[in-house]
């Protein structure tokens, strides 16, 4: 099960703070119903992109209010018999833009509307790619191979902007600009992530990718995105 969205680690909001509200939200919204045991400690800080460390604190402050428990050598659980939750704490975000929306939403959330938007935009760069895009796309995809067990953040960014480079072939503004969106809140999460365990190895898949767009072939360009984003959705769900 998973738990929340992708955090940042800088920003006017304290990790332990997105963690809290992350958390008590799913609580509210009867995630885990009372005297339900939580995920491990590993798996939510996995689910958060976050720290032990933040996490750890997180739940203190929920069992401070009455809703969580905390049992030494057993676990963490839902209480039995919880306060109401604050209603304005969970309409808090009513009114938020899509940056703010994607920033909360759970990891694999993110990346099964990521998977949705790149299938379509594979199917539009195969299309649209001209010989200067291929370049283009060459150096990235070299750039993020070479990144590959090197350090995390150029490794994060250098696959981040791989794929953007395949948004803007298509030569549409919107899908850029949605992709732009997600672009910060993934990189923490994927840096998190890479971080506490490796991620499978997709490099056949982005070469294939820069393949069939090459050969400006969408349908071989989907299925390159489409297995590309089926491996990754699926370490989310069994980690």
């Amino acid at each position: 099960m998973t738990s929340d969205f992708p955090q940042r680690r800088l920003g006017n909001e304290s990790v332990v703070q997105r963690v809290e509200n992350a958390l008590r939200d799913d609580l509210a919204y009867g995630r885990w119903r009372p005297g339900e045991r939580l995920p491990s400690e590993a798996a939510l800080a996995r689910d958060l992109g976050v720290g032990r460390s933040s996490l750890r604190e997180a739940i203190q402050l929920l069992s401070r209010d009455g809703l969580l428990v905390v049992r030494q050598g057993a676990g963490t659980f839902a209480a039995d018999d919880p306060p109401r939750p604050d209603a304005a704490g969970l309409t808090r975000d009513r009114d938020a833009g899509t940056d703010q929306l994607v920033r909360r939403a759970r990891i694999v959330e993110v990346y099964q509307v990521r998977r949705a938007l790149e299938v379509e935009a594979a199917r539009l760069a195969a299309e649209n790619a001209g010989p200067d895009d291929v370049r283009a796309l060459e150096q990235a995809l070299d750039r993020r191979q070479r990144s590959v067990g090197g350090d995390t953040a150029a490794f994060v960014d250098a696959d981040t902007e791989f794929h953007r480079c395949v948004v803007a072939i298509t030569g549409n503004s919107l899908l850029l600009a949605l992709f732009d969106q997600f672009r910060e809140p993934l990189a923490h999460a994927l840096a998190a992530l890479v971080d506490q365990e490796p991620l499978p190895d997709t490099a056949d898949e982005h070469t294939a990718l820069l393949d069939a767009i090459a050969a400006r072939d969408p349908e071989a360009a989907a299925k390159a995105t489409i297995e590309n984003f089926d491996l990754i959705i699926e370490l989310f769900r069994t980690t």
